[in-house]
């Protein structure tokens, strides 16, 4: 039977669910609606607000902002998914560099690998690589990365009050992966395991873009370089759902 009314948590109703979707989680709302405006997304947008969740409506594509990490993901695409109505998924955000030699700050990569450490997901997904589900891989460069439900506790040494002493696996676990991996985050790996796990046939396409916007050991730079980060997020996922790059054209399509 098709799901007609809005759901619990999101209170999204299913007329809003595009096949294409734009995802955004745990960025500032005023930052993401600038990355926005600056692609021509339209002031008056059809727009609900439920808790963490702020959806806007465009005639061919639904864009969504969520709180962090993987307990406001987990109902989300829950909520999305199920319905049948979404067909290719883009998530975009900022995440943080974890080497001084590594990406440069500012710039968005499509995620070609993932790992959890440290989030609801870990006893499922293991240690192994998760990765996107999309017809063509964008050709260029690309990044890796880890997510971890642990903000503070995934990063070096913290001064003053370091705690990760009482989190003797997440520990391990950064200094491990902050050599082997691009980036961290805290969506990433639980999108690209949810978006396998969720829908009761396959066909879903989806996939995450992602720029570092500071460095690891310093998360006071983040909001200098997210502007740059969610513009080519956004400007990356319109050209890979075929949108024509602005979204203008969509507010009458």
């Amino acid at each position: 039977m098709p799901i007609t009314e809005a759901s619990p948590n999101a209170q999204i109703h299913p007329a809003q669910i595009r096949p294409e979707v734009i995802l955004c989680c745990g960025e500032d709302k005023v930052a993401l609606l600038d990355a926005l405006g600056e692609l021509g997304f339209p002031a008056g947008a059809p727009v609900s607000e439920f808790r963490s969740y702020t959806v806007w409506t465009l005639p061919s594509v639904t864009v969504v902002l969520s709180a962090i990490g993987t307990g406001a993901l987990e109902p989300l695409l829950y909520e999305l998914l199920t319905t049948g109505r979404v067909e290719r998924i883009v998530l975009v955000g900022t995440a943080g560099r974890l080497r001084a030699d590594g990406l440069p700050l500012g710039v968005a990569y499509p995620i070609r690998e993932a790992r959890v450490a440290g989030t609801g997901l870990d006893r499922e997904c293991g240690d192994r690589a998760l990765r996107p589900v999309w017809p063509e891989f964008p050709e260029g460069p690309s990044a890796s990365i880890v997510s971890s439900d642990f903000y503070y506790g995934f990063s070096p040494a913290l001064a003053p009050g370091d705690y990760r002493h009482r989190l003797a696996g997440v520990r391990g676990d950064y200094e491990r992966l902050s050599v082997e991996m691009d980036m961290v985050d805290m969506e990433v790996g639980q999108f690209y395991a949810l978006c396998r796990l969720i829908p009761d046939a396959p066909g879903l396409r989806f996939i995450a873009i992602k720029g570092a916007a500071n460095a690891i050991d310093n998360h006071a730079e983040q909001n200098t370089h997210a502007p740059s980060v969610l513009r080519d997020c956004l400007e990356k996922a319109l050209r890979m759902l075929g949108l024509e790059g602005r979204f203008e054209a969509l507010s009458h399509a």
